[in-house]
């Protein structure tokens, strides 16, 4: 077959390659690391980038940030998203041609992946047995573009929550010990060594402020064991070394297999943080959405099924 020649306008889409390099040098945050990505020169992602912002008329980088830094301009702001979304589904059909899927990247941080994520990813991967799923570790809110990341589970406090966030669930804080140190500490928490993470802005983590609902003494202080992580305080509790203040869901797995208990059926109080889903603006994976819903029906299903469990065994 024949292709006749075109009478129509001159396109005024710019080439691909100045396009790539622009993307790329956003993404990765200077022109050599995009220079290295692109398997050119660091010079002729700079020609390319300027030849791209002769052609637009408009200043896309900014070049004196700090350090030998980038930054992007009110132009390069308004362009990046459209470059990184056609890229994306470029690279999605250029995939599914070659019979090579393109792969679903999901953010969390470590705790949160380790304790509830990763088996539930798992699971989903299961289902899209076609699909590569790409699970990483991030703490706060990642830069999607630069991660290459198409979902991002976010611990934020919940005056932070914006609108365009889909919560996915508030943790509930209340105290948990292994189940031979269960009856003793039930009767006598002044008596028991207390597990405590070191959390910003989260009162509730914090047993001075339990103080009062235990009749803790005075000294109770040099009873707590502080931790910086809440995967240590997890630990020591599991292990018989004290109580801690658990964190559900996080602490779902060890509930329903009885490697902690809680302390009282009834006590609990709302946490001051809470987890979201975050979507990257300009990625949009055909598998996102079925992600999402995924994840949120998990979600709805664990607080009521561990509190039934609970009552079941008389905890």
């Amino acid at each position: 077959m024949t292709l006749k020649s075109s009478t129509s306008p001159k396109s005024h889409i710019p080439p691909l390659a100045s396009l790539r390099a622009f993307e790329a040098t956003v993404r990765l945050g200077g022109f050599a690391r995009a220079a290295t990505e692109l398997s050119v020169s660091t010079s002729a992602v700079s020609h390319q980038i300027r030849g791209l912002e002769d052609l637009l008329g408009a200043r896309l980088l900014e070049r004196s940030t700090g350090l030998g830094g980038i930054g992007l301009t009110e132009a390069g702001a308004s362009l990046l998203p459209a470059v990184s979304h056609a890229l994306s589904l470029l690279e999605e059909a250029c995939s599914q041609v070659k019979g090579v899927p393109k792969k679903l990247t999901v953010a969390a941080n470590g705790s949160f992946s380790s304790m509830w994520l990763a088996r539930r990813l798992a699971e989903f991967s299961a289902r899209y047995p076609e699909t590569p799923l790409n699970a990483i570790t991030l703490d706060g809110d990642p830069d999607f573009a630069r991660h290459e990341v198409d979902v991002a589970i976010v611990h934020i406090h919940v005056d932070k929550v914006r609108a365009d966030d889909l919560v996915l669930f508030r943790e509930e804080v209340f105290p948990v010990c292994a189940p031979e140190l269960h009856p003793f500490a039930s009767k006598a928490v002044c008596r028991c060594r207390l597990l405590q993470e070191t959390h910003e802005n989260a009162p509730e983590f914090e047993w001075r402020n339990w103080k009062a609902q235990f009749g803790l003494p005075s000294d109770f202080d040099t009873k707590i064991v502080r931790y910086s992580g809440f995967s240590q305080v997890l630990g020591a509790a599991i292990g018989g070394a004290g109580i801690a203040l658990g964190r559900l869901p996080l602490i779902e797995a060890d509930l329903r297999s009885g490697r902690l208990m809680r302390l009282f059926p009834d006590l609990s109080r709302p946490a001051s943080w809470c987890f979201v889903l975050r979507t990257a603006p300009e990625r949009r994976h055909k598998l996102l959405e079925p992600l999402i819903e995924f994840l949120r029906l998990e979600a709805a299903l664990p607080a009521a099924q561990v509190r039934s469990s609970a009552v079941a065994a008389g905890v």
